[in-house]
């Protein structure tokens, strides 16, 4: 019985991490780590292929200091790992708000996924993120008065990501 419950501990937090820093190894063998300045103030990544640091200082954290966590998934479908940083919202704590970044395999630096506003989508930022990996898509869900909102997020041919439906 224990083995079975390590095993599950196991399986649950290769995508999930609540500590403030995390490795990443890509399939190209390049290895990464992140690391969480200062609760999550900024990120501090280094990777093996270049040896160079870059920092992301646009993390948005909770503004009533809800606990923050990283997961790592392939948000974009090209087989390299990215990774987000998420946090219950600050009202009533009803759904998670996540910040998508996805790894340039060229360049071995993330570029946070910002939402196209364009598509007119129901939620305002990524929600409750789920990932579909047979239909290559992402849902966004979000609450709305009483009301939950589902967006469906895909990428094009030329790595655009576009709405799907709401």
């Amino acid at each position: 019985m224990k083995i079975i419950l390590l095993n599950i501990i196991l399986l649950f937090s290769y995508h999930s991490y609540s500590q403030k820093n995390i490795e990443i190894n890509q399939k190209d063998n390049t290895q990464i780590k992140i690391k969480a300045i200062n609760d999550f103030e900024k990120l501090e990544i280094t990777t093996s292929k270049n040896n160079k640091t870059q920092i992301i200082d646009s993390i948005e954290t909770s503004i009533s200091d809800r606990e923050m966590h990283f997961a790592i998934e392939d948000y974009n479908f090209d087989g390299y790992q990215d990774f987000s940083t998420y946090h219950l919202d600050d009202g009533m704590g009803v759904y998670t708000i996540f910040q998508l970044f996805i790894y340039d395999p060229i360049s071995s630096q993330f570029k946070q996924l910002k939402m196209p506003r364009n598509f007119g989508p129901e939620c305002d930022e990524f929600c409750d993120i789920q990932i579909n990996k047979k239909k290559k898509t992402i849902q966004s869900s979000c609450r709305g008065g009483a009301r939950w909102h589902t967006d469906v997020w895909k990428f094009d041919k030329n790595k655009n990501l576009i709405l799907l439906k709401k």
